[in-house]
């Protein structure tokens, strides 16, 4: 996993001087982040789960492109881009906690920084190291906006040939041949476990990120030498949800590490 440099956290500390400790936030106008109803705050009464993106300001780049992806259950996706400096798309995912207001969670890092964001109306607003809303001429910039389903939906999930480049946490050779495939056109799953053929449905509920694969058949066919077919084959039938970036797929059963990660490797054959 690639971790985020120290420009970083190094942008989220630029402003600490200019944020005053009185000015608090809330869900819609960046007012409070007192909540007076503990029954009636952001984690309770908002759709806030999603994808949020945004371009955030930084110390020593242009701007760091950001996409953070947060999930029902407690889990997050993040990565990022330092614009003018580097093409490099730096990847993350972990777990969030919700503060005892409900209005605020925090990113559960392996380095801190930018790891605080107040959650609003379809948007995320980045705190200070305070957990404090950062203020002077760039605070406006400090925002993440939620994507709108349509685009979720429209997200290269099908139509796309993902290879199978890691399974149980562990890395496989780039000439194995597992992939899976989703058809675009009828709720169709098929691809190869590592020596037989599989097939089958899938449902998709790209709001909530959740996957999950019916009727799976595959061939039988007598292989010649050991495979990653059982081990894959019981990730196909376990699994209930799916992170996936510009490139990379990941199936997942609850907050587990990802059970199986995949690489785009272009078009489905049709």
């Amino acid at each position: 996993m690639n971790y985020l440099p120290a420009s970083f956290l190094v942008a989220s500390m630029l402003l600490l001087g200019c944020a005053e400790p009185d000015v608090s936030l809330s869900a819609d106008n960046g007012a409070t982040a007192t909540v007076a109803d503990a029954a009636h705050n952001s984690r309770n009464a908002l759709d806030w789960d999603g994808r949020y993106e945004g371009v955030l300001p930084c110390a020593d780049c242009e701007g760091i492109k950001t996409k953070l992806t947060l999930q029902q259950d407690g889990r997050y996706q993040l990565e990022s881009q330092y614009l003018g400096k580097s093409n490099q798309v730096f990847r993350e995912q972990g777990t969030f906690e919700w503060d005892s207001s409900g209005q605020i969670i925090q990113l559960q890092r392996p380095q801190p920084g930018g790891d605080q964001f107040f959650v609003g109306e379809n948007r995320l607003w980045q705190l200070d190291m305070a957990g404090q809303r950062i203020t002077g001429e760039l605070a406006e910039q400090y925002q993440l906006h939620k994507a709108p389903p349509a685009e979720l939906a429209s997200a290269p999930l099908a139509g796309t040939r993902w290879q199978l480049t890691e399974l149980m946490g562990q890395p496989l050779s780039a000439n194995n041949p597992a992939y899976i495939v989703f058809s675009s056109t009828e709720p169709r799953v098929y691809g190869n476990a590592g020596c037989n053929r599989f097939f089958g449905s899938y449902e998709l509920n790209t709001g909530q990120m959740r996957l999950r694969l019916s009727g799976i058949g595959m061939t039988q066919m007598a292989c010649m030498q050991d495979t990653i077919e059982p081990e894959f084959s019981e990730v196909l039938q376990s699994f209930d949800n799916f992170n996936l970036t510009d490139d990379t797929l990941t199936l997942n059963r609850a907050r587990m590490a990802p059970l199986a990660r995949f690489t785009a490797a272009g078009p489905a054959e049709k």
